[in-house]
C-alpha cells in the first residue's frame, strides 16, 4: 500500500478510471477534429496516438493488476521463510506484470513525445527552431533506445525479472533501469518545452487566442513534476508503492497534453467567440485595411471585368513569402491551428513583375510582411 504518496489499491483503481475516461474523450475528439479538417488523410502523429493508447491502456490495467496482486520478486529478506509453493506462484506472476507494466509505461510516454515532436516538426518546417527539433528527436530517441536496452538487459538471466528468489537486487529493484529511465525521460521533456514554450509565447497572435495554447503545453511542466515525483518515492523508499500513482498522473496528463492542442483548434473553429485570428477563409485576410473585406471585394469584382482592368493584377497581389510559400503570420496562425502544413494553408503570392524576395531577410526570417493593395479605374470620356 502506498505510504504517502498514493493511497489504498481501491484508490488507484478509482483514479486510474476516472483519469483514463478522460484521456479516451480527449482522444476520440482529437480523431474527429483530425477527420473533419483532413478527411482520411490521417498523418504520422494520429496514428503514434493510436500506438500510444494501446500502450496507455494495457499500462492502466497491468498497473491496477500489480497493486490488488499478491506482490512480486521485491521482498522484504526475512519474508521469504514464510512463503507457501502458492504465494510464490502469485508472486512469479506479479513479477511478470510488473515488468510487463514498466514497460507498457516507457513505451507510452515515448509515443506521446513522438507524437508531439512530430507535430513541431511539421510546424516549425519554415522556422529556424526546426533544427532544434530534429535534434530534439535523436535526443528522445536515443533516450528510449538506451532505457528500453537497460531494461532488458539489467537483468541477467531477463526471466531474473520473475523468479524468486532473484538472481541479483536488480532483478527486482530495477534501479539502473530507474536511473537511466529518470534521467532520459526529464531532460527530453525539458528540452521539448524550452524548444516550443518560447516559440509559442512570441507568436504574433492576440493573446486571448495564443494564451490557452501557451496553458495548454505548460501542462507539460505538470508531466515533469509527476515524473520526478515518482522517482522521489521510488529512491527514498523502494518498498513504497506510491510510484505506481504518479505513474499514472504522468501517462494521463501526458494524454492530456497531447490531445489538448487538437480540441482546442476544434474549438476554434466550431466557436464563433473563438475565432480571433484575421487569418481565415482558406488563407485569405478579411481586413477593409488592405481592400480584402468584403465590400472591397465586391467593389473590386463589379470592375473586375471592364476592358481597362481585364489584365490588372489582382488587388491583394503581393505578400512576402518563405521559400515554402508560408509567410511568418501564416506559420504562426498554424502553430494555434494545430493543423500541420496543408489543407487550408495556401500561397496568395502572384507574380506582379517585380521581386518580392528583397523584402526578405537572408535564411527566410522575415519580420513583417508587405501588404499592396492597388485598384485603378479608367473611365472613357
Amino acid at each position: 500500500m502506498a505510504k504517502d504518496g498514493g493511497g489504498s489499491p481501491h484508490d488507484l483503481v478509482v483514479q486510474t478510471w476516472i483519469m483514463y475516461s478522460i484521456a479516451m474523450l480527449l482522444f476520440v475528439i482529437r480523431v474527429f477534429a483530425r477527420y473533419k479538417r483532413m478527411g482520411f488523410r490521417f498523418q504520422i502523429e494520429d496514428y503514434l496516438m493510436v500506438v500510444a493508447v494501446g500502450f496507455y491502456t494495457a499500462f492502466a490495467v497491468t498497473n491496477i493488476k500489480i497493486i490488488e496482486g499478491g506482490g512480486s520478486n521485491l521482498y522484504e529478506p526475512y519474508e521469504y521463510a514464510s512463503f507457501t509453493a502458492a504465494d510464490i506462484a502469485v508472486r512469479v506472476q506479479g513479477s511478470k506484470i510488473e515488468f510487463a507494466s514498466e514497460n507498457c509505461q516507457l513505451c507510452t510516454i515515448y509515443s506521446l513525445k513522438a507524437c508531439m515532436l512530430m507535430v513541431y516538426f511539421r510546424l516549425t518546417s519554415n522556422l529556424w527552431q526546426h533544427r532544434l527539433v530534429k535534434i530534439c528527436a535523436a535526443y528522445t530517441f536515443l533516450g528510449w533506445v538506451a532505457t528500453e536496452l537497460t531494461l532488458f538487459l539489467n537483468c541477467h538471466p531477463l526471466t531474473g525479472y520473475w523468479t524468486i528468489p532473484p538472481p541479483n537486487t536488480e532483478c527486482s529493484t530495477y534501479f539502473r533501469y530507474e536511473i537511466i529511465q529518470c534521467v532520459f525521460n526529464i531532460s527530453s521533456d525539458v528540452a521539448i518545452l524550452c524548444i516550443i514554450l518560447p516559440m509559442f509565447i512570441r507568436a504574433k497572435m492576440p493573446w486571448k487566442t495564443k494564451l490557452p495554447v501557451i496553458l495548454v503545453f505548460s501542462m507539460g511542466i505538470v508531466v515533469i513534476a509527476c515524473a520526478i515525483t515518482s522517482k522521489c518515492f521510488t529512491f527514498k523508499d523502494i518498498y513504497d508503492d506510491s510510484y505506481q500513482f504518479w505513474y499514472l498522473r504522468e501517462a494521463s496528463i501526458g494524454m492530456y497534453v497531447t490531445n489538448l492542442p487538437f480540441v482546442w483548434s476544434l474549438a476554434r473553429s466550431t466557436l464563433s467567440f473563438l475565432k480571433t485570428s484575421q487569418y481565415t477563409n482558406n488563407g485569405k485576410y478579411d481586413d477593409g485595411r488592405y481592400g480584402t473585406d468584403h465590400a472591397s471585394t465586391a467593389r473590386w469584382k463589379s470592375i473586375a471585368n471592364t476592358r481597362s482592368t481585364r489584365n490588372m493584377p489582382s488587388t491583394y497581389d503581393t505578400r512576402t513569402t518563405r521559400m515554402d510559400g508560408l509567410t511568418r503570420s501564416e506559420s504562426e496562425e498554424n502553430i494555434i491551428e494545430m493543423g500541420g502544413v496543408g489543407r487550408g494553408m495556401q500561397s496568395t503570392t502572384t507574380s506582379t513583375g517585380s521581386d518580392n524576395t528583397d523584402w526578405v531577410q537572408p535564411g527566410g526570417h522575415d519580420d513583417f510582411m508587405i501588404r499592396k493593395t492597388t485598384e485603378i479605374v479608367i473611365q472613357k470620356e
